[in-house]
């Protein structure tokens, strides 16, 4: 029986003709107090599926595993709540591999109770799940904060966004090439240095390849599962090639620009199909040709798309990051008193809109970049894809303003 038809009521009508309804029938078109109990179908709303596509589907949920699209046992109508999801599309959520804090908390220093707090708050406003990403600092303190959030990992909350492991952005950057970060707190990429971390659940490092010699750090990293990307970098093409490097941080942003001649990180980003490209989302950081540039080139399979937030992303006020002022600007662009910019002050979840009117995007492309590749990148593409017998992320959003409305998590 289709999940939008029960009793000869169509479900997928205009919301008018929802008062026809039996008493059997439970209608709900407010999302707040969805919680996903018992049974729950979401009805005549739009889904992003599996295949990257956007249709009309009908799904039904027992808990929080998704168990049937468009049909189910007509013996289950009156112990079905039903969501109405005029002008809305679910998505599977959003995965910022590349976020290192907001509204005044930082993945890198704050304390658990602030932490957890920051990942409240993400996940109300429509981030279900991160990568925390640290800053260079002494291995001793990024020891201390990788055993925290590990802690953290191990004791999710259902109201928090979840984290899927460490982003290290440092300690292992290029002097040259380490924007704000002060020259004197970054480390040689050794193997021994990395496990003088403890480096549990790490999941990408951001390291720059010409100062990994023999490129031990880059085969041990990916001899244990772990990403080795290169980021603050003036690496050449023939240095990303001898470390076999498969994905790039922030591409442009901390590296040597495009050259025609003499080419580097951002030439062999660009040209070569096997290595995926983190892409800034803030317009801030990467003009929006620049953007088309790079999906132009790029396979759909090989963009990630990143927030960078800093600690101070979503309440626009100065700050201090690892001894460094960082001024925030009326248009929240964040710079140094250098001039050097320092990362983003918005989050993926807002930008969705801006990014389909300023580039090429589509908003199915944005749920491909931000939610489908990060997820697949690391590993987890099954918590993130709406099928049968499966428990995903998912997200709801709003047709019209595309900003998400809930956020659910597993």
């Amino acid at each position: 029986m289709k999940i939008s038809q029960t009793s000869g009521i169509n479900f997928g009508s205009k919301i008018a003709d929802i008062p026809k309804m039996t008493n059997l029938v439970k209608v709900k078109t407010d999302l707040a107090d969805i919680n996903l109990r018992g049974f729950t179908a979401f009805i005549g709303g739009d889904v992003y599926t599996p295949s990257n596509k956007i249709i009309k589907q009908d799904l039904l949920f027992k808990d929080k595993k998704l168990l049937s699209t468009n049909e189910f046992d007509e013996n289950l109508v009156s112990k079905i709540n039903y969501v109405v999801l005029d002008n809305k599309t679910l998505t599977p959520a959003i995965l910022d591999e590349h976020i290192h804090g907001g509204f005044g908390i930082n993945f890198h220093n704050s304390k658990e109770s602030e932490i957890r707090e920051l990942l409240r708050k993400l996940k109300a406003e429509g981030t279900g799940a991160v990568v925390a990403t640290t800053l260079p600092g002494s291995l001793e303190h990024i020891k201390a904060q990788i055993k925290l959030l590990n802690k953290i990992m191990k004791s999710q909350k259902s109201d928090e966004a979840k984290i899927y492991g460490i982003h290290l952005e440092g300690p292992f950057l290029s002097p040259n090439k380490s924007g704000i970060h002060p020259s004197e707190i970054l480390s040689a990429p050794t193997i021994e240095n990395f496990l003088k971390m403890e480096p549990e659940n790490i999941k990408i490092v951001t390291l720059a390849p010409e100062r990994d010699a023999g490129h031990e750090l880059s085969k041990y990293l990916k001899d244990n599962g772990i990403i080795p990307s290169a980021g603050h970098t003036a690496a050449s093409a023939i240095d990303i090639q001898k470390a076999d490097i498969k994905q790039v941080t922030h591409i442009f942003n901390a590296m040597n620009p495009f050259h025609h001649r003499n080419l580097n990180a951002v030439n062999e980003a660009l040209w070569n199909d096997k290595i995926s490209v983190e892409m800034n989302s803030d317009q801030r950081l990467l003009n929006p040709k620049t953007m088309d540039l790079i999906m132009r080139l790029k396979p759909k399979s090989k963009l990630l798309l990143i927030s960078d937030a800093l600690p101070q992303a979503g309440i626009k006020e100065n700050f201090t990051m690892n001894g460094i002022k960082i001024y925030v600007k009326d248009d929240w662009t964040a710079i140094s008193d250098t001039g050097v910019l320092a990362g983003s002050m918005q989050f993926l979840h807002n930008l969705a809109k801006k990014l389909i009117n300023n580039t090429q995007m589509t908003f199915r492309d944005f749920i491909q970049y931000s939610s489908v590749n990060p997820s697949k990148n690391l590993k987890v593409e099954k918590e993130f894809q709406l099928k049968e017998g499966l428990t995903p992320n998912f997200t709801i959003w709003d047709n019209k303003t595309l900003q998400p409305i809930k956020t659910f998590t597993n």
